[in-house]
């Protein structure tokens, strides 16, 4: 029935054990929809229209268009489900504020027209979600009877290594077994069951293994926070009004943060109920650094038609996490761990991406873009190497994730020259394979056994623009939605829960252009 942890006891793993896997690798190597109120009011799909602050962060050379220097600023809020864990649904922001300083070049004969210079601030990712789920479908049917599954199933299974390796540092195995640590309160306490086979030659009773229980419920509460911003210093060309260059290098720094409390109420035979709840907190702090180049063409010079190429390099990332657990056992607080932090690099894929776009006069546009990464090619390290715990979750994000495939509509329609009307769409595929599970060593410092297989994400934007002047406001409604299969525990036999991500986005942009 259940997994036997496979990939993790195949290798030794370092006495500072740490729970980075697939599933926070694509927290960091995926973005939202986010920059400038118009940015985001057309769906991001800016890649070969241009003249956008916010395209240095995805077509580097869509600053190139400009021709008049800019400055932007936005603010918003995200509106998510309802708090969780004294944490609130919604956050204000500041999504973005960024300059480009276009150069006109003046030399006889020059092909160069425009050298652009800008730099800009955005927010590109929020990880604001909050999650309050009954853990459904326990039981399953077997020859035996109805028999219900349950994270003690799990636990057991990691203190069976521990004992077998005479290893005792991971803190679910440790927090569960008293055989070598004062802290093995699950066992203690009744809610971990011990195996003993009598030894007649030296009449005694030998321990042969730990037992889980059945779960009658279970409930997790989730919260994350905090977020990515990236700061891009942007450099571009206008070559004839036909050809356009830009390069971009990116700064980034992570702030995470996820709390989280999974309780159980289980079945001991001969006791009756009892029930166990863990308090879980994490965070990971992060700078980063990559390179986006970009190149858009005006192929037909009678012809607004336009196309756009880019190219971003991984995001190096250096990291740093920290956590921590409470355990109370029938109410009653039993133990807690806290871990040293612990630092490790991650590179993120290579995207590439090829965008189009038209305009009708002053007075419409159109544009449409396509984004791939393959989030397989992912890989964590350490000082530059790769150790045994990293091969594994290396060989894991091979084997479980996949390319992922952005499409970005939009389009702009301005009635009067002052008014413009905007309208976007995105779709992001699947970051992972449906039958993706999460692996924890034995001795990790971690107790959340939980993860999701997230799916797709749909957004859909509206946006309304006003031109006065010089200057101008924005404002922009953002709607994304996105299911998930919520697994509480690792078990083959378990049946998902679907869960939801689903937040809007208000944001306002005001700017002027000198």
């Amino acid at each position: 029935m259940k997994r036997l942890f496979i990939l993790a006891s195949l290798v030794a793993v370092s006495a500072t054990m740490m729970a980075q896997d697939m599933f926070e690798a694509t927290n960091f190597a995926t973005k939202d929809l986010n920059g400038t109120a118009r940015y985001v009011g057309m769906g991001g799909a800016l890649g070969a229209l241009g003249g956008e602050i916010s395209t240095m962060s995805s077509n580097p050379a869509g600053t190139g268009l400009f021709r008049r220097s800019d400055a932007a600023f936005t603010v918003g809020g995200v509106f998510g489900a309802k708090g969780v864990l004294g944490h609130d649904a919604s956050r204000m922001s500041l999504d973005n504020g960024g300059v480009v300083i276009a150069l006109p070049i003046d030399i006889d004969g020059s092909s160069v027209r425009y050298v652009n210079f800008g730099v800009n601030y955005v927010k590109n990712k929020n990880f604001l979600f909050n999650q309050d789920t009954p853990i459904q479908n326990l039981g399953v049917s077997t020859a035996a009877g109805i028999v219900n599954l349950s994270q003690s199933y799990q636990i057991a299974g990691m203190a069976n290594e521990a004992f077998n390796k005479d290893d005792w540092r991971g803190a679910l195995a440790d927090m569960s077994a008293p055989l070598y640590d004062d802290n093995g309160n699950l066992t203690k306490y009744g809610l971990i069951g011990e195996n003993y086979t009598y030894d007649p030659v030296n009449d005694a009773d030998v321990f042969t293994g730990f037992t889980g229980f059945g779960a009658d419920q279970a409930n997790m509460r989730k919260s994350t926070y905090g977020g990515i911003t990236q700061a891009d210093i942007n450099l571009s060309m206008n070559l004839l009004d036909k050809f356009f260059f830009g390069a971009s290098v990116g700064l980034y720094d992570i702030d995470y943060n996820r709390e989280s409390f999974y309780e159980e109420l289980l079945a001991v035979p001969g006791v009756g109920n009892a029930f166990y709840d863990f308090n879980n907190w994490y965070k990971t702090t992060g700078d980063g650094v990559d390179l986006k180049l970009g190149f858009i063409c005006r192929p037909i010079e009678d012809s607004p038609f336009r196309f756009g190429l880019t190219a971003h390099t991984p995001t190096w990332f250096k990291m740093e996490d920290l956590n921590g657990s409470t355990l109370h056992i029938n109410d009653a607080f039993v133990s807690e761990k806290y871990y040293d932090p612990y630092r490790y690099d991650l590179r993120t894929p290579w995207k590439l991406g090829g965008s189009l776009g038209y305009t009708i006069g002053n007075y419409f546009a159109i544009g449409a873009e396509y984004e791939y990464q393959d989030l397989s090619t992912m890989k964590y390290s350490q000082d530059g190497h790769q150790t045994a715990y990293f091969r594994t979750q290396n060989d894991l994000i091979n084997k479980n994730l996949k390319g992922q495939s952005t499409i970005k509509l939009g389009m702009e329609v301005k009635p009067t020259d002052e008014f413009s009307i905007r309208a976007g769409y995105n779709y992001v595929s699947a970051p992972m394979k449906d039958d993706a599970y999460k692996v924890i060593a034995y001795d990790s410092p971690f107790t959340e056994t939980d993860f999701t297989n997230w799916k797709a994400i749909n957004r859909f934007t509206v946006g309304l623009g006003y031109r006065y002047k010089g200057g101008y406001i924005d404002l922009t409604y953002q709607y994304s939605g996105q299911k998930g299969d919520f697994y509480a525990f690792d078990d083959i036999d378990l049946k998902p829960t679907e869960i939801k991500n689903n937040r809007s986005q208000i944001m306002c942009t005001l700017g002027f252009r000198f």
